[in-house]
């Protein structure tokens, strides 16, 4: 399905663009809708394409040669993701996956790299979209290197608590004990033991696998 020009100004790449940079861009643009457990794009796939998540949220993630899973990042509405792949016109680097119905809009990585190529606005925001990719990455390895399991939970449900408080009620989600676990790059046992720890602590409670976040300051603290 074609989008229109103006709702591209929701991609931070594109905000900026003049409203004819912003036609050639819809030109190259898609929308496309999942639903819950559909796989928008695999690792190591050529011909990458740009997606922005209009609604709906998307996990992306690595899997092992073992199987074993890793989840980099989890994408809400207003969010792009597999930036890198559509500019360096390399294979994608991850997969991902719908977590629930999701709307995302799909920029031809080609297209997306002639037109970088001949507008010098639209290449400006590339390099800034990269810069935010690059600190997303660095942050991700700080987190699996210095954080403990605790604090790296904490984390993971601070920011969570913080994205559900930018969406409306009906669209807020809580997140299982296996999606932390590997977001936290860890086993679910050990996302257990953490959450016990935070439970005590006074930060959440945790009734039947629903954790509700008591307090984000002392999860803050326990980000350390």
């Amino acid at each position: 399905m074609p989008v229109k020009a103006e709702a591209l100004r929701e991609i931070p790449l594109f905000a900026t663009l003049t409203p004819d940079d912003l036609a050639q861009v819809a030109t190259v643009t898609v929308e496309r809708r999942y639903t819950r457990g559909d796989i928008i794009i695999l690792a190591g796939q050529e011909g990458g394409a740009l997606y922005f998540v209009r609604r709906g949220l998307v996990k992306v993630y690595r899997t092992s040669d073992e199987g074993k899973e890793q989840a980099l990042r989890l994408i809400g509405a207003g969010h792009t993701f597999n930036d890198v792949p559509a500019l360096d016109g390399g294979p994608n680097p991850a997969s991902a996956m719908a977590m629930e119905p999701t709307t995302v809009y799909a920029t031809s990585g080609g297209q997306l790299r002639r037109l970088i190529a001949e507008r010098p606005g639209l290449a400006v925001a590339a390099v800034r979209t990269l810069a935010v990719a690059l600190r997303a990455l660095v942050t991700l390895v700080e987190d699996l290197s210095f954080r403990h399991v605790s604090g790296r939970v904490a984390k993971i449900l601070l920011e969570q608590e913080e994205q559900n408080a930018t969406e409306g009620e009906h669209t807020q989600r809580r997140l299982t004990q296996q999606e932390i676990a590997a977001m936290a790059g860890t086993a679910r046992e050990m996302v257990g033991r953490a959450l016990k720890e935070l439970e005590a602590a006074g930060a959440i409670r945790n009734e039947r696998g629903h954790i509700t976040v008591l307090s984000a300051e002392r999860l803050r603290m326990l980000t350390s």
